[in-house]
């Protein structure tokens, strides 16, 4: 899996343009459904973004650390990037589509924010990856052009989802960390 996810992870940076250097490609040129919640996001109005791949986690008990740490740069506008399940058009399993808006909607109402949206998109799994070697996290400044990517760290899987919070929550608080601290260090933030 790991590998057949690189090959299409490597196609998607450089049809997107998501290396560092480069002007990412935003709107996302995606296909399928895509949804956007809260405001649409500032891209290349001068204000950088950080689009943060929570691939299907969207649990705030995972992320909590790490958003606030986003939230501490008064500059920086935050986008949740979500993967939606592929669906048919069946119906039944349209509810699919609706149970996972819900519980982002339900994870951004925890966000006391309004330099937080989120984009969920069938596509983004194929994109950006999951959390098993996919991307984390995109950093673009107030431009649009990339300036870093930060790829998930080796995660525990567990049976027990306390066990995996307990390791994914420092983890992924720490990789985010890394990179809004060599962002604001260079200056490019301001």
């Amino acid at each position: 899996y790991k590998s057949d996810s690189a090959i299409l992870i490597e196609y998607f940076r450089e049809e997107w343009g998501i290396k560092e250097g480069e002007r990412i490609q935003f709107p996302f040129p995606t296909r399928g459904k895509t949804f956007i919640l809260g405001k649409p996001p500032p891209f290349g109005q001068g204000v950088p973004i950080l689009f943060l791949n929570i691939s299907w986690i969207a649990y705030p008990e995972v992320w909590e650390t790490t958003i606030q740490e986003i939230l501490k740069k008064p500059s920086l506008y935050l986008v949740l990037l979500y993967r939606l399940k592929t669906v048919p058009e069946m119906r039944e399993l349209q509810e699919e589509t609706k149970r996972e808006l819900e519980l982002l909607r339900k994870m951004l109402g925890k966000i006391p924010s309004s330099r937080v949206s989120a984009i969920a998109s069938e596509q983004f799994s194929l994109a950006f990856g999951t959390e098993i070697g996919g991307i984390l996290a995109i950093l673009c400044d107030g431009q649009g052009i990339v300036r870093a990517v930060e790829f998930y760290p080796s995660l525990k899987r567990s049976p027990r989802w306390s066990e995996e919070v307990a390791d994914w929550r420092p983890k992924l608080h720490q990789a985010v960390k890394k990179v809004l601290d060599e962002f604001f260090q260079r200056g490019q933030g301001r």
